[in-house]
C-alpha cells in the first residue's frame, strides 16, 4: 500500500476468550519510609516492610547471629543531614546502610557506608562506620509488618525503633 492509497480498516470478529478478573497482586513487602525533624536535623529511614505471614521470623526465617539488611529486597538505609551521637559515638551526616545481627539476648546495630545494595549481597564489615548493641524487647502483640519509627524526645534528641513479629528494638540519639 502506498502512502497515497486509502487505508481501510478491516474488522473481524474474534471469539471472546473467557477472562477472569484477578485482583491486583498484593505487594508482600511494600516499600515505605520513616522520617522526622529533630531540631534542624532531617532523619529519613527507607526500607521495604516484609510481613510475618504466620512464620517464625527471628531464629527461623532470619537466623540468629547472621547479618540482616533490616528489611526486604534492597538494604535499608538511613540518611541524616546533621551529625548524630548514638551510644556515645558520632555518626557523621550522610547516608548509610542499616544492618543488624539479631540474637535472642542482644542485637548488634550497624551503620555501613554501602547503602545501595541488594539485601546484604555486598555487605563488608570493613565498611562499618558505627556499631553498638541493644537488648531486644519482646511484645505481647504481633507487629505484622516491619516498622521503623523516629520519635522526637526533645529539641535535640530522639529514639529510633524497629518492630517486627514480637520483637522491638530501640535506641536513643542526640543531634550534634
Amino acid at each position: 500500500m502506498s502512502c497515497k492509497q486509502e487505508k481501510k480498516e478491516i474488522i473481524t470478529e474474534q471469539p471472546q476468550a473467557e477472562t477472569t478478573s484477578k485482583p491486583p497482586k498484593k505487594v508482600l513487602s511494600p516499600h515505605t519510609s520513616a522520617m522526622a525533624m529533630i531540631g534542624d536535623a532531617h532523619i529519613h529511614i527507607d526500607y521495604s516492610s516484609p510481613g510475618v505471614r504466620n512464620r517464625m521470623i527471628f531464629g527461623g526465617l532470619l537466623a540468629y547471629d547472621q547479618v540482616w539488611q533490616a528489611g526486604a529486597h534492597m538494604a535499608t538505609w538511613i540518611e541524616t543531614n546533621k551529625d548524630l551521637n548514638i551510644e556515645g559515638k558520632e555518626l557523621k551526616a550522610g547516608k548509610y546502610g542499616l544492618f543488624v545481627i539479631p540474637n535472642e539476648e542482644e542485637w548488634k546495630i550497624i551503620f555501613n557506608t554501602n547503602w545501595d545494595q541488594h539485601g546484604k549481597d555486598e555487605y563488608d564489615e570493613k565498611d562499618n562506620v558505627l556499631q553498638f548493641k541493644v537488648t531486644p524487647k519482646i511484645s505481647e502483640e504481633v507487629q505484622e509488618h516491619l516498622e521503623y519509627k523516629i520519635t522526637k524526645t526533645s529539641d535535640a534528641s530522639g529514639t529510633m525503633s524497629l518492630s517486627w513479629e514480637r520483637v522491638v528494638i530501640e535506641f536513643p540519639f542526640e543531634v550534634n
